[in-house]
């Protein structure tokens, strides 16, 4: 049976949560340090140093990672309008972003006067790297998540802006050494390991996987080596390890000011509609996380709602056990992409599960499609 925290309910089978001797897991360990043991007073006068530092010195003072989403709109909503910054957003067209997402890139980008980059790869691309993602790593999302950490900073070297912000860190939901809420922002950064770390795999494992004819079009998919990066006076912090970062509160400030909207998504419980709502593979990540993992996106913001005050143990758990582990409708369309069928995905999916979870196929239920459903691609 999976142990799961006695203050959060999440699991031990996430990556990177272990539980201390009294059955806390170190992911509440580590806020009770964002809640009461940071002077984020102390932080913010560190992110105006950091501004005054970039600011004047390129086209843009910072360049923020924006694809439609609460956290890089409510980022550049603070960027811009709470620290006069001059901001350029730069956009990961991932091939799957709803029309939801554009709308909002439209609402937010001209509400703020912010200039946007899009970068959008061949669709053939991308379908040879969420094929190879899944076979070498049991990830839908490589080329995603490794493109949002290395296009923005490429970006930044090439236009000669000194400062990219990153929304929130990974201290908001794991605690990997370094990276966690006890430990100082500064070594919390965008860099190479990073990039594995979301991605789930390196640049040069997903490289050898894929065929030579493809070496060429993933340049915007490698991260700029450290001595690049230093040359061009370029550094890169999350937004999250400067003010006390709340997303719920936040996403009622962008709707409110930004004209900014949420919207319904797969596995994502009916009250959190501010949640991921900006692509449509979301329902199929979540559903991957569940196999190998043991819990879904309500456990995520269950656990979450417990340490920020909001809910009880009891009410996140079963806000999990309403929202997680069901077949989203989507999967039809990724495994038509992977060009597998269910069976071998699903064998796919647990040769990558955590040594402890046990995921039975049998008990899952199926979930009702997005009605925008009809739009995505595959």
């Amino acid at each position: 049976m999976t142990d799961s925290c006695i203050t959060c309910g999440l699991p031990s089978t996430r990556p990177s949560v272990t539980l201390d001797g009294t059955g806390v897991c170190s992911v509440c360990r580590a806020h009770q340090i964002k809640t009461s043991g940071i002077d984020w007073d102390a932080r913010a006068e560190a992110l105006r140093k950091i501004a005054e530092t970039a600011r004047g010195k390129g086209p843009y003072d910072a360049i923020v990672p924006f694809g439609g989403g609460k956290d890089g709109a409510y980022t550049l909503y603070y960027l811009t309008r709470v620290m006069n910054m001059s901001c350029l957003a730069v956009t990961v067209d991932n091939r799957f972003l709803r029309e939801c997402a554009w709308r909002n890139c439209a609402a937010v980008l001209d509400a703020l006067g912010v200039d946007q980059i899009i970068f959008r790869p061949p669709f053939a691309l991308v379908k040879r790297m969420m094929r190879a993602g899944f076979e070498q790593a049991g990830t839908l999302c490589w080329h995603c998540n490794a493109s949002i950490a290395a296009f923005p900073m490429r970006m930044a070297v090439s236009l000669g802006v000194p400062l990219v912000v990153y929304a929130h860190s990974s201290a908001e939901y794991h605690s990997y050494p370094g990276r966690t809420y006890a430990d100082s922002p500064d070594g919390d950064v965008v860099d190479e390991g990073y990039q594995a770390l979301s991605s789930g795999l390196s640049f040069e494992r997903m490289a050898a996987a894929l065929p030579e004819d493809d070496q060429k079009s993933l340049s915007p998919f490698r991260f700029p080596d450290k001595a690049k990066l230093e040359r061009a006076g370029v550094r890169s912090i999350f937004l999250s390890n400067y003010i006390f970062w709340d997303e719920r509160s936040q996403a009622a400030t962008i709707e409110l000011e930004l004209g900014w909207q949420g919207s319904v998504q797969e596995g994502v419980p009916a009250d959190f509609g501010y949640e991921k709502i900006d692509c449509y593979l979301v329902g199929g990540r979540d559903y991957l996380r569940y196999i190998q993992e043991g819990y879904g996106r309500g456990a995520r913001l269950g656990a979450m709602e417990v340490r920020l005050g909001r809910l009880t143990r009891d009410e996140a758990i079963a806000l999990a056990k309403r929202s997680d582990g069901r077949r989203p409708a989507s999967l039809d369309r990724v495994l038509g992409l992977l060009q597998v069928d269910e069976e071998v995905f699903l064998d796919g999916a647990i040769s990558y599960a955590m040594p402890a979870r046990d995921f039975d196929a049998e008990d899952v239920e199926p979930a009702p499609a997005l009605d925008d459903a009809g739009d995505m691609p595959g």
